[in-house]
């Protein structure tokens, strides 16, 4: 019978055979669950939108670790590849027929392709992918979308349904309508009041495409409906922001309804209507009642030794307008004569009662 030995010592060799097992299955799970890239794509540029007939350069910069070399790079539309560059083939360069793309060869290198006359068919998700050689044949890709804008042509027109609105009516609506611009893809619309966006929900905007006039080009119109509550709130922001004093013109609101037409965020146009506002403004004095008694204010005379002017109240005052403007006009025209009749009227109706 064989009894196997104790290890005595602090470190057994089997015991460090072990370890070693343990940190090498570890490392090798890690590697192969998580993975050490150390391929980076670190800079990717796809123009968002260019005009039809255009040439742009699509860049892809990249990365390799030090004992790393590049296997190949390639180009894809819309998950067709249409260019290959792979370094240790002669040539380096493959392009691939796909609709809409057509690539200037020469001047296309491992880090950049050049699309050629481009229209409407070349817009599409373009993809950059980059592999390492072997043994890791790591891989990295980046996507972004690039469109062909064919236009714009013609410029947006806003109508109105009225121009002046009165604060003070009830349900009171302005509908208002912009088109005119054409354009691949179609054109879109945004409204504003006095620099202030109107909501682009179905409450106020309604919007449509319909085909353009020439070139199978598409045109976008849209319908405002402003209930007259809305501006009011516009009017009352501006008013808390101290920006309504440019805006008046007697007691009218001068409102500028703008209509913005542009392609992907390019070739911006607009077209503005002013809208009118007649606002009620309440008077800041009470209004005088016939017959009432106020306070009437009267200015005190000025003495020749002082220079400072005081006021007095008196009240009680009868403030009839119609009588006393009566009585001002007939005291005006009176003459000597006439204070003598009615001087001798008075007295002899003061002797009769006597």
């Amino acid at each position: 019978m064989v009894f196997k030995k104790k290890c005595k010592m602090i470190v057994c060799p089997s015991r460090v055979y072990f370890f070693f097992v343990f940190v090498k299955f570890i490392g090798s799970f890690f590697i192969f669950f998580i993975g050490v890239n150390s391929l980076q794509i670190t800079e990717f540029s796809v123009p968002i939108a260019v005009k039809v007939g255009e040439n742009h350069q699509l860049s892809c910069q990249y990365q390799l670790s030090s004992n790393e070399t590049l296997y190949f790079l390639r180009w894809y539309k819309d998950g067709n590849e249409f260019f290959r560059y792979m370094p240790k083939e002669t040539p380096a360069q493959r392009v691939y027929n796909v609709s809409g793309v057509r690539i200037k060869t020469i001047s296309s290198t491992s880090t950049s392709v050049i699309l050629m006359n481009v229209d409407a068919s070349s817009s599409g998700l373009y993809r950059c992918e980059v592999s390492a050689e072997a043994p890791g044949f790591e891989t990295a890709d980046r996507e972004a979308h690039f469109n062909v804008i064919d236009g714009p042509r013609g410029l947006p027109f806003v109508t109105v349904s009225k121009v002046t609105v009165e604060e003070n009516i009830v349900n009171e609506t302005i509908v208002a309508n912009c088109s005119g611009m054409e354009g691949i893809p179609a054109p879109q619309l945004s409204w504003s009041l006095a620099s202030i966006p109107v909501p682009n929900d179905e409450k106020f905007v309604v919007q449509w495409i319909q085909n353009g006039i020439t070139d199978n080009l598409k045109r976008t119109t849209s319908m405002l409906i402003l209930p007259i509550d809305w501006i009011l709130r516009v009017v009352e922001k501006l008013e808390s922001a101290r920006a309504l004093d440019g805006l008046m013109k007697g007691p009218e609101v001068v409102l500028p309804l703008i209509c913005t037409s542009h392609i992907l965020g390019l070739f911006e146009e607009s077209d503005k209507h002013d809208i009118k506002i007649i606002r009620n403004l309440a008077t800041t004095s009470a209004p005088v009642i016939p017959g009432s008694r106020i306070a009437v204010k009267l200015a005190k005379p000025t003495s020749t030794n002082s220079s400072a002017t005081g006021v007095y109240t008196r009240h009680g005052a009868f403030t009839n307008n119609v009588s006393s403007n009566i009585t001002n006009k007939l005291f005006n025209r009176l003459t000597l004569p006439g204070f003598i009749l009615i001087f001798t009227s008075a007295w002899s109706i003061y002797n009769s009662s006597f």
